[in-house]
This record gives structure tokens, sequence and C-alpha cells, in this order.
């Protein structure tokens, strides 16, 4: 029979200790190790056994330095002391002198301290605010149950290219009966600014409501209060609150029964009460309303159609357990051809978006985030920290002379470079540590603003999360290899001999070319910023100034609760009394809005069909002179217009292939299942519909005062003073309040409201100027840092030039030219970076600046300006400085 054979420690440890230690200590460790390890097996077993003597070997591997005679006292023939007295005591003993000695350094050099750690700081609290910020945005609609099995139904124009939110209301039933993948469709239909009140009080809120079923609760996740969630909008006249909403209207949350009017006169009685929804989500209703209460509210409402949608109804579809989205869309053309015609299947698809992805597409929370501009941070809050990394490289390198000669007495008594590099890692962790300690108090000071750019929530709380707190280690560990890394391995790699007898000269020049291309690289970083920042204020101008067709200048948007034609007429002969309005408009929607009525309408010729995806504008006789758009040909509507007719866009006209607008006179355009047609009676200039992101669409007006949801009122002059426009708003009100009583007067100027479809361009380029901001700071403390040292290493050279005659001036331009030349290289590599970065950003718009050369100029410009001016602050004080104080200085 066979011996078992008798358990070994790792063959791999063992061979690291003879590797890492000296010949003598290995072979004593190694015996200690086998004597415990033989003793270990017995007690606890083979495979804890190993792990222990792993544990205990790989406590010999730290960087410190080798000691030649130890001391080990024994116990029997097993000295466990060992494995303290070498790796414990020595270790926290040397542990302790580095901290002294790093504590030293700091108290020592306390300029070059401060610009390390207020630069550091301000580089990782700009990492810290990126970092929350991208926190915040990904954790939209991430506490779903059933989140990865919820999609939203996306409608995309094949032709054009573009996907819309919003969807057909046919479509519900179709996916419901025909799709059996599919476990619950939930609809969704959105309703902004609605009159809200609580009749017994008489009190008046506006608020957007939501339209739903039943099966909303089936898909979404909603902690409920009170009322039953299985029935709690299958019934009509309806509506659920949230806490807060009903804590606003009735001060308590008792309020189960009672009732609630729409728009005054449509009684509903609240069913139940849910929690607030957390503040990242895509769907913040306060108020949910039964879609069975739509026929009565809403009966125009066609809840079956197939030939005209908006983005304010939307399709959310709940998969069946372990169902591809892929089964599902493979449905979608066989629903195509069954309700809309084969010829549709070329034109229309329908999509699956991801619950997930809802926030960065297009959400009803109207807080739509950009991965673009959220990468864009990310990159910004690397560059920032590695501009801060870069001063302390400089600055340590740059000031190695001072450390020269403590770096041969370790080696020459015995520290080896293994210990050297631990030392000064620890000396930059320990600046990274109080640079953390003071990143903190900027990012709470910096929190309001970023809150006020970019409309989010974050607050100091979120600081203190775990993700946060790895987010931080994380930082800590790069901040301390990317600053402390090549420093230290630049000290440790001196000589003895050398490092003893070196000099400023001697010093300075080793690492002259480092810190060049190190400098240039903080240059290029603000170069860039600035050009960037530049290019964005002019495509935001752009925007601001460009022609629209129209004018957007001194009208004020209004909306209408009623839209009666009595209600209406009177309205507008009441405001027209006043001298400070020029003319009263009724209208589904501004000449240009985000929220539009597309239509699928038809021109026939001859045998041809082209279908044309059409915005529709419903308008009343006014609004063309209100907004003054420009009539190319035939008439405009008339007062009392009874008869079906639009009037066409240049756009419409191009897609119908007519060239010329008097040709387009008289045409016809069919819709509705091609069963209705409208004439052309007129052609007007081609203004913009939506904002300058898009393409001009094929647009047609119609009179259909049923769908007149908003006044536009344009006033006499667009230079008022703001007395007068407080009168005249105050004059509109009064007339608004008697026309529509029990309703809440709001309003809008037009040029406001079209500014916000320009947010995400607005915030992009404030945040990349506070970026830019920090990022030259930054820099100006390392460039500020850098000419002091040089000032100190080249001041008896100053002093003997001031002695032979130079000038004040002379000895700046020295001083100074060498920075010049880095900024000139800088540009050089930063105008093609910038002009790259720039282009594909203006890519996504469809109108857009060209990029002019004078704007890297600029760039250039300012950074030498500011560089000059750090430069100076000490290149002047030095030539000032008295020739004897400067060549008596040692």
């Amino acid at each position: 029979m066979a011996h078992e054979q008798k358990p070994q420690p790792p063959r791999w440890a063992q061979r690291v200790l003879h590797y890492r230690l000296p010949e003598g200590l290995s072979e004593e460790i190694q015996g200690d190790l086998d004597e415990l390890f033989d003793v270990w097996v017995e007690e606890m077993g083979v495979p804890k056994a190993r792990w222990r003597y792993i544990r205990q070997a790989l406590g010999f591997l730290r960087p410190l330095p080798e000691r030649k005679d130890y001391y080990m006292p024994t116990r029997g023939n097993i000295s466990p002391p060992l494995l303290t007295t070498y790796s414990s005591i020595n270790q926290i003993g040397m542990l302790r002198n580095y901290i002294r000695f790093a504590w030293r350094n700091l108290a020592g050099n306390k300029v070059f301290s401060a610009i390390n750690i207020l630069g550091l700081a301000l580089g990782i609290a700009t990492c810290l605010i990126v970092a929350l910020l991208v926190i915040h945005e990904e954790s939209y609609d991430t506490y779903h149950s059933k989140g990865d099995r919820i999609y939203r139904v996306e409608s995309r124009n094949i032709k054009e290219g573009h996907t819309y939110p919003g969807n057909y209301t046919g479509l519900v039933h179709a996916l419901r009966n025909d799709i059996p993948e599919i476990e619950v469709v939930a609809p969704m239909y959105k309703r902004g600014g609605v009159t809200i009140q609580e009749p017994i009080s008489g009190t008046l809120f506006k608020e957007p409501v939501v339209f739903a079923g039943n099966e909303l609760f089936q898909t979404f996740d909603y902690t409920w209060i009170a009322g039953n969630p299985k029935t709690g909008l299958s019934q009509p006249n309806t509506i659920i609150v949230t806490r807060s909403q009903a804590e606003k209207i009735f001060g308590t949350t008792q309020v189960l029964g009672k009732i609630l009017q729409y728009d005054s006169k449509h009684n509903l009685m609240i069913v139940g009460i849910v929690e607030d929804y957390p503040v990242t989500t895509s769907f913040p209703f306060d108020m949910l309303i039964s879609f069975a209460s739509i026929s009565e509210i809403m009966p125009d409402f066609d809840l079956n159609k197939w030939n005209g949608w908006g983005d304010d109804f939307q399709i959310f579809a709940l998969m069946k357990e372990s169902v591809d989205p892929q089964q599902v869309s493979r449905h979608f053309p066989e629903i195509i051809t069954k309700y809309m015609g084969k010829e549709a299947v070329a034109e229309k698809q329908f999509l699956l978006a991801p619950l997930h992805e809802l926030h960065y597409t297009s959400s009803f929370s109207g807080h739509t985030a950009n991965p673009t501009f959220l990468k864009t941070l990310l990159w910004i809050g690397i560059f920032v920290l590695c501009i801060a990394c870069i001063n302390f490289i400089n600055l340590t390198t740059a000031q190695a002379i001072k450390r020269a000669k403590e770096i041969g007495v370790r080696k020459a008594v015995g520290s080896n470079r293994l210990a050297l590099i631990y030392q000064f890692l620890i000396e930059t962790a320990l600046i990274a540590s109080i640079a953390i300690l003071f990143a903190t108090p900027i990012v709470y000071g910096l929190l309001p603003v970023i809150n006020s750019i970019l409309g989010v929530r974050l607050s100091i709380t979120d600081l203190f999360s775990w993700q946060t707190g790895a987010i931080v280690s994380c930082l800590f560990v790069a901040t301390v290899l990317l600053a402390g890394a090549y420093p230290a391995f630049y000290l440790s790699a001196m000589a003895p001999i050398w490092a003893l007898r070196s000099n400023n000269k001697t010093i300075t020049n080793r690492g002259f070319t480092l810190r060049q291309g190190l400098v240039i690289a903080q240059f290029t970083v603000s170069l860039v910023l600035i050009s960037c920042t530049l290019l964005i204020r002019q495509q935001l101008s752009f925007f601001q100034n460009a022609d629209l067709g129209f004018n957007k200048n001194a009208i004020i948007t209004v909306g209408l609760p009623d839209n009666s034609p009595a209600k209406l007429q009177l309205l507008r002969t009441r405001l027209l009394q006043s001298a400070q309005i020029k003319n009263v408009s009724f209208s589904f929607n501004s000449a240009s809005a985000e929220s539009n009525w597309m239509q699928m309408m038809e021109y026939r010729l001859k045998d041809t069909v082209v279908r044309i995806k059409t915005q529709m504008k419903m308008v009343d006789a006014n609004y063309i002179d209100t907004y003054g758009i420009q009539l190319l040909k035939g008439e405009v509507f008339r007062e009392g217009d009874t008869l079906p007719k639009v009037i066409a866009n240049e756009i419409f006209l191009h897609r119908m292939g007519v060239q010329r607008p008097q040709d387009a006179i008289g045409q016809v355009a069919f819709y509705g299942d091609s069963q209705e047609s409208v004439p052309i009676v007129g052609v007007v200039k081609d203004f913009h519909v939506n904002s300058l992101h898009q393409n001009i669409d094929p647009t047609l007006m119609m009179v259909v005062p049923k769908h007149f949801y908003q006044g536009s009122i344009k006033l006499q002059s667009e230079q008022l003073s703001s007395q007068s426009i407080k009168e005249t708003l105050a004059y509109i009100e009064k007339i608004w309040t008697a026309t529509f009583p029990n309703h809440l007067f709001e309003y809008s100027f037009l040029d406001d409201t079209l500014n916000q479809a320009y947010q995400n361009e607005i915030r992009t380029e404030q945040m990349i100027e506070v970026s830019t901001f920090l990022a030259i700071v930054i820099a100006c403390l390392g460039l500020f840092g850098l000419t002091l040292f040089t000032t100190q290493s080249r001041i008896k050279e100053i002093g003997i030039r001031k002695v032979l005659g130079a000038t004040v001036s002379s000895i700046i331009v020295l001083l100074s030219r060498d920075f010049v030349k880095l900024v000139a290289i800088a540009l050089c590599i930063a105008t093609p970076i910038a002009w790259y970065m720039m282009s594909q950003w203006l890519q996504s718009f469809a109108f857009k600046i060209t990029i002019v050369w004078w704007v890297f100029v600029v760039a250039g410009g300012g950074i030498l300006i500011i560089t000059l001016i750090t430069v100076s602050f000490q290149a002047i004080k030095a030539a000032l400085t008295n020739p004897v104080k400067s060549l008596r200085t040692e």
C-alpha cells in the first residue's frame, strides 16, 4: 500500500520568497514558514493552511528596506514572533517615518504644497460632480421590478429617418389582439396645463394630467397608500392622485371619495392615493385619470385612429417572461399591412425602445439626458484632473534639487529604490487625501450652480452613498498613480553620488523636456475647451437670431380652456380694445412648437400616389398676419370660412413635385384613409415649424376651430417699456379671466418658449464654461508655481544680467518667451482637435454655423494673455529685486 503524500506549501510562494529576500534571510523565513505550515495542516486542514502560508509569505513583499541584522526570538523549534517582528514592527515604524517626512516636506514648502493641494482639490471636485451627475442620470427608472421587460412602441418614418415617441391610438388594440408575446399594453395620454378645481373651496390648480388604464399598475410599480390597485382606473370619471398632490389640495391624504373637477366642469372621484415617484422618473405624474373618462371629457378623441398621431400619446408594452423583443418586432410589418395597407410598409416602421433608454430619447418628464453630453462631461472631468496631476508632476520634479541630498543620504545608508518609491507615493497619497477633504466643500459650493444650470436636484447627501464612496476611492488611487508615479520613479532613480553632488542646473535640465510636454498638454486642453465654448456660443447666437420665416417678437401666448366660437370671438373683441394689442389669433399651437400634429396626406398625379407626412397647423383667419408669415401665392383664410381648404408651405409643394407656387393653387390633398380631400388655396414661404435642430416639415394650415387650444396676442410695439408690458399683461389677464371664469390664467412670451428648445445646448455651453474656468485656474496655479521655481533657480543669473545693464522688460521677456513658445505649439495641436470635435457636434443640427479660423486665434490670444499675466507677476518681482541681494542668495 502506497504511503499518502505529505501536503506541501505552495511552490510559487516559496519561489517568491527566495527571489525577494536576501539569501540567508529567505532560507530562515522559509524554514520557519514550512514548520508552521505542518502545524496549520493539523489544526485547520490543507486548503486553509496553504491560504495562510500565502498570506504570511506575501507579508514580506512590501517595498521596505532590507535589514541586514534582525532579531527573531524563538519558541521551541518554531518562531511565530518572526512573522510580526519583521513584517509588523519594521513596516509600521517605517510607515510612520514616511508620513513624518511627508508632513515636514508639506510644511517646509507651503506655497508649492498649497498649489498642489488646491489644484488636485479642484480636479477631484470636478470629477466628483461629474460622477454625481452620471449616477443621477443613470438611476432613472431603475426601480421598476419589471423594468427589463417594459418597452415603448415608437413610430419611425423610414424616408425621413426620424423616430417619434408617440404613436397611433389604433395600435393599442392591434398590439393586444395580434401579438401574443405581449403580456400587457399600457397606453398613456398626457395633457398639460389643465385647470383642476376643488369644488368645495373653489381653489384652482394648473396641473398636467395623464389618462391611463388599469394596465398601468400591471406594468409599472406604484406604492399605494389607499385604494385598490386592481380596479383603480377601470371606471369612468375616476382619478388617482399622489401623496403630495392630495396634501397640496386637501391638506391630508384622507381623500378617498372626494371630488375634483376637470376644467371646472367634469367631476372626477378620487379612488386612490399613491406615493410620490422618485425624482429620477420619466413619469412624474401627480394626477392619473381613467381612459374610460376620456369619451366624456374629450368627445372628439379617437381611440382607434390610424392616420394621425402626437407625441403626447405613447404606448408601453410589457413582454411575457423570456420573450425576446425581436419576436415581437417580427409582427410589426404584418400589423402595418393589416391596418394601414401594403404601401405603408415601405414608409412606416414600429420600434421597441427599452425602458432604461427613455431618459436618453424623449420622455413625459421633459428632462432628457444627452449621452453625448454626459460623455463630454466625463472626458472634461478626466482632463481637468489630469491638468491638476500635471501640475503636481511638474512642481515635484522641478524641486528635485531640494530632495536630491535626502535621496543620496538614504541610498548611502542602505535604502533601496522600492522603499524610496514607496515613500514618495505615500507623500502623494497624503496630499491627495488632504485634497479630497478640500474637494468636499468645493463640491458643496458648486452643487447649487450645477443644479441651476442642468435643472437637476443633486444634494450633498449624494456624496455619502456607496457609489460615491467607491468613486472617491478610485479617484484617490488614480490621483496617486497619475500624479505620484513619475515623480516617485524619477526621484528614486538618482544615483547616490550624483544626488549628493547635484546642483540646480543638472536637476533642471534632467526634467526640462518632460515639463515642456506636460505644460503643452495643459495649454492644449485649455485651448480646446475655450474654442469649444466660443463655437457653442456662436451656435446659440445663431439659434436666437436666425430668420425663422415669421416674427417671434412681442407675441404672448395663452391657453384656451373653451374653444367655442362665441367665447373666442368675445375674447378677441375685448382684447383688441387695448391700444397696446395689434392682433389676436387662435390655433392649435404656435408657428414653431415642440408638440406637433402629424398627419399622413396623399397627393395624386394621374396613376401616381405621393404620400407626404405632414405637420398640420389648425389656425384661424388671423394666424398668418399675427405671425407675419409671407404669402407667396393664392389667398389667406377669411373670417367665417366653413368650407375645408388648406394653405401649404414650399416644402409640401416640393414633395408633391410642384415647382411653382401658382401651379399648386387648386390642387387637392387627400387624408382620413384617403376618403376626404381639401383644395390648396394658398402657398406661404417656408417657416421653421420646428426648432433649428430639425429640417422644416411639409406643412398645411387649415381652419378647424374645435382644435384651437392656444391664443396668440401680438403687441403693437416690440420696444414696450417694462411698465407698459406690466399694464398690458394685467389687462390681458383681466379680460381672459372674465371670459373664462374658474380657470387659472397663465401666459408666456413666444421668444422665451422657443428658447426652451435649446436648453441642452445652453446647458452644454454653461457646463463647458465652468469646466474651462476650473481648467484655466488649475493651469495658472501650475504656471505660477513653475515661474516661481524658475525665478528662484535663476536668481543669480538675473542679478548678473541687471549688473550688466539688463532692463526690467528684457528680464520679463527672458522669463516669458519659453512659455509663449509653448502656447504657440499648444495652439497648433488644439486647433485641429477642437475643429474636429465641433464639426461632429454640429452634425446634429439641421441648421448650423460655419466654423471660422479666427475663433482659434481668439482662444490662443486669450491663453497667451493669461499666461503673460501669470508669468509677468513673478518676472517683474524678480526683475525689481536688488542685484546685490540676488547675488548673495545661496
